[in-house]
């Protein structure tokens, strides 16, 4: 099973996350039947794919589990909150059990104080209650008709992806599934044979009462399932179906097999039911044509395939030298006089931007992956400190780089609990200042040109200027004659500072002095930058610019001390002539003077350790960490795309750089980090 690790640990991951947002989500609305369903269907391929790979522990756990999400069909008023929260340790434990299977390999789970828990919200059942949910109480017999008594029976054709890599594990997936939706009467594989089953084809029969488009769309959600055909079948009539009859089925069916239970005890393969007697084999069960549902999800255009993270960084990789080889190509050509090579070389800058294009197409995922696991964050966090929120988000499609997305998730999550913590008012306060009981946090993501902004902002109380001076005062960081001078800029950049906290008792949630500095610095480590605002009495907001990737971006580039440096070119406003403009000394410091503003200059050679220019020529207007700055450089080169490279540590750090390129020539360009630049000491 070593070669299905992989697949078992990121399907894993995506079911829990799923069935977090899904449990919110019924707790919200509890008479929301598709969630429901969605809960179900997911909790049996979780068992499915954990019995499959041998993890009985987690198997166990989430086969209690489903016993208490059977509560959620027969009540429409929903789980008490006590059940809630019970389903959520046990889906904190689970998380926590892949996290160690990816780390060690063993699961590293002790359910049985989950378990017994879970137990305890159920009420006992009756010893045929028992061997019903065991599948002792489907009597062997070989007639379809005998085993339905009457009732509506459902055939269930499944038939999974040419290349499918686990098979076992996908008929396991999907016979759970359909146990889901009605008691499994026989199946194709049988039970004792789901191990070791390595074909294509799926069949089941099935006692149903739900529709064939939802049993249909169930089973093909699960992954590697091309096609699913489901038929209403009527078992009298094809014991007795005339030839006529019979020439109407469409699809194959297979010879009846052993009845396969509707659930199976935590950990272990399904149990058949007792072999079928000796008896002559009942004739194929007969389909109604224009009653079929098919889901074909090869042709359809829905299929994916899951690609392996480190071969998506290699083509990124080799993508980026292949830009870099272009921008070589394209400076050896201004040298040379050959007919037709500039023509050549446009079709190949026009195809190689088309296939960059693709490339970055296909690393990017969705800003839901991060999105998905504040639900349970807010309802969580909300019952801790008393508070009623409304959880809004958006722009939860937009799509950012892989490796962006996976560095968001913690900078994201301190956000909210700032929010959460010290933005949003209790019930109380809150109608208090005129205000609904319920507060609003909304996170939300859009593109913005070559970026992507993420802000998250609630409607509380505002930072109070005032009190964070004071704070600050307290703690060394500023002269207490200057509190009543800090205005809301200043006392937002105060915020950011390393170990500065507002919070006048510790707790597991804040006032520890690790949270917003350490939000800055993860996304400056993302090429981006973060701003505050905030309103007294009308909430905070704050915003967070990143570049869509990281590999390769387009940049100014520049001259200073006879060295090339490269400024990412969604930081710069304009450039102008230094000769063409006014410089000031004021505070002992020189400002250029613009119809706009009058800016602080910083000079490009003394800032990277080289000599000062006074008389350089050109000053970028550069836009960092929310203020504007000109910095002087002696010469510009032109706008290129540049394939980028962090730096060691000992280089970058305090450096106010992030990261190098090579240039066509051969030289390294070092890459300004704008934010960074206006935190370090400048000339004057």
């Amino acid at each position: 099973m070593d070669e299905y690790l992989p697949m078992f640990l990121a399907e894993g991951r995506e079911h829990l996350q799923e069935l977090n947002l899904a449990v919110v989500q019924i707790e919200e609305t509890p008479d929301d039947q598709a969630t429901v369903d969605e809960i179900f269907r997911i909790a049996h391929s979780l068992k499915g794919m954990s019995a499959t790979m041998g993890f009985a522990n987690m198997a166990a756990l989430t086969h209690e589990m489903e016993d208490v999400f059977e509560l959620l069909r027969q009540r429409t008023t929903g789980l008490p909150r006590v059940a809630v929260d019970v389903l959520f340790q046990c889906l904190d434990a689970l998380s926590a059990a892949v996290e160690s299977i990816d780390e060690t390999g063993a699961e590293n789970i002790q359910p049985q104080a989950l378990i017994e828990s879970l137990r305890g919200l159920v009420r006992e059942r009756t010893p045929e209650q028992e061997a019903e949910r065991a599948g002792l109480a489907i009597p062997p017999s070989d007639e379809l008709s005998a085993l339905a008594d009457g009732r509506r029976v459902i055939q269930i054709s499944a038939r999974l992806d040419e290349d499918v890599s686990m098979a076992a594990v996908r008929a396991y997936m999907v016979l759970s599934v359909i146990a889901g939706y009605g008691e499994t009467l026989r199946c194709s594989p049988t039970p004792e044979d789901v191990d070791t089953f390595d074909g294509r084809e799926i069949d089941a029969w099935v006692v149903s009462e739900r529709t064939d488009t939802e049993i249909q769309d169930a089973v093909a959600s699960v992954p590697e399932v091309a096609e699913v055909q489901v038929f209403e079948a009527v078992p009298d009539a094809a014991l007795e179906a005339p030839d006529e009859v019979e020439q109407e089925v469409t699809a194959p069916v297979p010879p009846p097999v052993e009845a396969l239970a509707t659930d199976t005890p935590a950990g272990e393969a399904p149990e058949p039911v007792a072999p079928a007697s000796a008896a002559p084999a009942p004739a194929p069960v007969a389909e109604k044509p224009k009653e079929k549902a098919t889901a074909n999800k090869q042709h359809g255009g829905s299929s994916t395939v899951r690609v392996d993270a480190e071969r998506l960084d290699q083509l990124m990789h080799f993508m980026g030298e292949l830009v870099l080889h272009r921008t070589q190509v394209e400076a050896l050509i201004q040298q040379a006089d050959v007919p037709g090579l500039s023509q050549a070389m446009q079709n190949l800058t026009r195809t190689s931007h088309a296939l960059q294009s693709m490339v970055m197409q296909v690393r990017m995922i969705p800003v839901e992956a991060v999105f998905l696991r504040f639900p349970r964050l807010v309802r969580d966090l909300s019952t801790k400190l008393g508070k009623q929120v409304d959880l809004q988000l958006v722009g939860k499609d937009t799509e950012l780089d892989r490796t962006v997305v996976d560095a968001l998730g913690d900078p994201l999550v301190h956000l909210v609990r700032n929010s959460l913590d010290h933005g949003l008012e209790g019930p109380e306060e809150r109608v208090a200042a005129g205000k609904p009981a319920t507060g609003t946090l909304e996170i939300s993501a859009r593109h913005a040109g070559g970026n992507v902004i993420i802000t998250v902002a609630d409607d509380g109380r505002g930072i109070n200027a005032r009190k964070v001076a004071e704070k600050a005062a307290e703690r060394g960081l500023i002269d207490p004659a200057s509190v009543d001078s800090i205005d809301m800029a200043r006392a937002v950049e105060l915020l950011f500072t390393p170990g500065f906290s507002t919070a006048e008792v510790t707790s597991d949630i804040s006032g520890r002095g690790v949270g917003m500095d350490a939000v800055r610095a993860a996304i400056r480590g993302l090429g981006g930058e973060v701003i505050m605002t905030s309103e007294p009495g009308k909430g905070t907001s704050s915003q967070i610019r990143l570049p869509l990737t990281l590999a390769i971006m387009a940049a100014l580039i520049v001259e200073a001390d006879n060295r090339p440096f490269a400024i990412p070119l969604d930081r710069i406003e304009r450039t102008v002539r230094v000769a063409d403009q006014a410089v000031r000394s004021v505070a002992g410091r020189r400002m250029l003077v613009l119809s706009d503003g009058v800016l602080p200059i910083v000079d490009a050679s003394s800032h990277y350790g080289g000599p000062t220019n006074p008389e350089a020529e050109y000053a970028v207007v550069v836009r960092g960490n929310g203020d504007r700055f000109a910095l002087t450089v002696s010469r510009m080169i032109g706008q290129h795309e540049l394939v980028t490279r962090p730096l060691p540590p000992e280089i970058s750090d305090g450096a106010a750089l992030s990261g190098a390129a090579v240039l066509s020539d051969g030289q390294i360009a070092l890459i300004v980090d704008c934010d960074a630049v206006v935190d370090v000491p400048v000339s004057a």
